[in-house]
């Protein structure tokens, strides 16, 4: 997309040899005004290229595009993961010039590293149909493009995945008014229709959630988990799965969206329940992973009616059932959740601390609740053959876990120099797209269990 010239030449030398005239001052304030990560300029440097798009036009339109607007990426990933997710929006913006945006349009950011876009239009004459609905198109082109970009293979694997608010006003020329306030008012008008479609659309998600939880629509995959020197199964993780091809497909959308809401602890129990229906197909001796948040072992519910009594013929034990704890950051008083673990165990179900290596469990925490099992995150797997960081951490890991007696399970391992490293640094166990994908279906075939 094009940069109105002179600031498409990029930030200024602070070092050129006439650094004290007034232009090189000019442009000194407007490299201020440039953002490295995505290459440009906050608005205030472009108020004199807008100004000229009403040498062409009476009318410019400005759409203000926010990614991100809940702050999931950022929370999840951190701030590099959504650094590169601005640089790709940036990037997908200046194609859009000729398509669905006209060739002099201007785009630029609210700020220095914000995660706002606006971008600046001028609106034909002889445009057919009202500004607002020449907008309304502008702004279904730009998302439809950007929803599209981020179904591709480059954000697949992001859950939840990238969202945006779009909003737009119009500018109209008017001589009783200042031409800069007319803009920051435009901008400002564009950034609360922003808010407003996207509050209209979390409430959509809101009753979709609702009706999810209350008709029990969701998918139960089961993924193998190994003993990785002999790579037979021991066992199964549960992942619940929403509705497919919507927002709430991936279980970490799934449940990022419930906890906005006030909602995850009712999600998490009918997991639970859908989960230990669909067991029914496990044999004797499997192990089951059941994820829980730790809000679920504080609930009655959770305790007495999920656990206290397993369904007649249910093929395996209660012993072979092992608490998958998750999002550990959430514990608000560990004196109480120490209290519920205990008493679950006591009643012979297993637990076990999940995504290890991500977020903030630390080493007191897992040495003071005493796991039987400790699940590496596949983030710390991922590539960990190449990374002696990785390699240091996780076998300090595996050496803390045998003075706990517990077993160190590395998730998502995907390839064999994955596999040798972890073991190397003392993992026994492990699951990943190397063995089994998430299935509905039970491996057909299984080798002999290899005895914990």
């Amino acid at each position: 997309m094009k940069r109105a010239t002179p600031v498409d030449q990029g930030p200024p030398d602070p070092g050129s040899p006439d650094d004290s005239t007034p232009r090189t001052e000019l442009l000194r304030l407007r490299g201020a005004l440039f953002d490295p990560n995505t290459e440009l300029y906050s608005a205030p440097a472009l108020l004199e290229s807008v100004r000229g798009l009403f040498q062409r036009t009476r009318t410019v339109g400005v759409v203000h595009l926010e990614i991100d607007p809940q702050g999931r990426v950022e929370a999840v990933y951190g701030w590099q993961v959504l650094d590169g997710l601005l640089r790709t929006v940036a990037q997908e913006l200046r194609l859009l010039a000729g398509g669905s945006l006209p060739a002099d349009a201007f785009v630029c950011q609210s700020g220095i590293y914000s995660e706002r876009f606006l971008i600046f239009a001028p609106i034909a004459r002889g445009d057919q149909g009202s500004p607002s609905g020449y907008l309304g198109r502008t702004c279904r082109g730009i998302q439809e493009h950007l929803e599209k970009r981020f179904a591709g293979i480059d954000f697949r694997s992001m859950a939840p995945r990238p969202t945006l608010a779009i909003g737009s006003a119009v500018i109209s020329e008017h001589p009783f008014y200042r031409l800069e306030r007319q803009i920051y008012r435009a901008t400002e008008e564009a950034s609360l229709s922003a808010s407003r479609e996207e509050s209209r659309e979390r409430g959509r998600q809101h009753v979709e959630l609702k009706r999810i939880i209350r008709e029990q629509n969701i998918e139960i995959l089961f993924q193998p988990i190994l003993h990785l020197e002999s790579e037979t199964i021991i066992g199964y993780e549960a992942f619940a799965r929403g509705p497919r091809d919507t927002v709430f497909e991936t279980p970490r959308s799934l449940f990022a969206y419930s906890r906005e809401v006030g909602m995850s602890a009712e999600l998490d129990l009918m997991c639970q329940r859908t989960v230990l229906r669909q067991a029914r197909r496990l044999a004797a001796g499997d192990k089951l992973f059941l994820n829980a948040l730790p809000a679920s072992l504080l609930d009655p519910g959770f305790r007495e009616g999920l656990l206290g009594d397993l369904p007649e013929g249910f093929p395996i034990a209660r012993e072979d059932i092992v608490l998958d704890i998750g999002d550990m950051n959430s514990i608000e008083d560990y004196k109480m959740f120490d209290s519920e673990v205990t008493d679950l165990r006591s009643r012979g179900i297993g637990m076990s601390i999940d995504d290890v290596g991500r977020g903030a469990s630390s080493l007191e925490n897992i040495s003071e609740m005493g796991p039987d099992f400790i699940k590496v995150d596949n983030a710390m797997v991922r590539n960990i053959d190449k990374s002696m960081i990785k390699q240091e951490i996780v076998r300090s890991l595996c050496q803390a876990a045998v003075a706990m007696d517990a077993v160190v399970i590395a998730e998502g391992i995907e390839t064999r120099e994955e596999l040798a490293t972890v073991m190397r640094c003392g993992a026994t166990h492990g699951q990943g797209y190397l063995f089994y994908r998430p299935s509905r279906e039970l491996p057909a075939m299984k080798a002999r269990r290899q005895e914990m």
